[in-house]
């Protein structure tokens, strides 16, 4: 009897977390250029006319929906995220490591001796302007996120040293 109820808690609990991973996964949908409306598609060619696009879905971001053009622009990596109305609200970009302001650099080379940046991202979300790297040093890698004067706002392992940690 007992382990009949332990077999029906586990079910239970896998059922769950396979239907949490169902929700997540509906909250972003791919579609095709022709699905979108031209408002939406207006404002992206306005704002990146070389751009190429690489995807587009659609995304709950706070209780709104939003859709997100994935593109590239030569080596420049371009998403955006634009409502229904074409309003562009966040602007993720890749950058040149020469690109960062020192306050970011400064900032990096205290809290992280030897890094190496892979990657830059600028991020903009109205008037707000952050940063997103992926950097690496002897510790293992970190995803940061900093705010435009450089202040740490969020910082995480990724790879093998968070595998460990779960």
């Amino acid at each position: 009897m007992k382990l009949t109820k332990i077999l029906l808690i586990a079910l239970a609990a896998i059922f769950l977390l396979s239907e949490s991973n169902n929700f997540t996964f509906a909250q972003e949908k791919k579609m095709n250029e022709k699905d979108v409306p031209t408002m939406v598609m207006n404002s992206f060619h306005k704002a990146y006319p070389k751009a190429e696009i690489k995807g587009i879905s659609t995304e709950t971001e706070k209780g709104k929906n939003y859709f997100e053009i994935e593109s590239v622009e030569g080596s420049k990596h371009i998403d955006l995220l634009i409502s229904k109305t074409g309003q562009i609200t966040e602007v993720e970009e890749t950058i040149p490591v020469e690109q960062l302001p020192s306050r970011i650099m400064k900032a990096l080379e205290t809290e992280f001796k030897g890094l190496k940046i892979e990657k830059a991202e600028k991020v903009s979300h109205g008037a707000v302007t952050n940063y997103e790297l992926l950097i690496e040093n002897k510790t293992g890698k970190n995803e940061v996120k900093m705010d435009a004067a450089g202040k740490i706002l969020k910082s995480e392992k990724v790879g093998k040293e968070s595998d460990k940690a779960d």
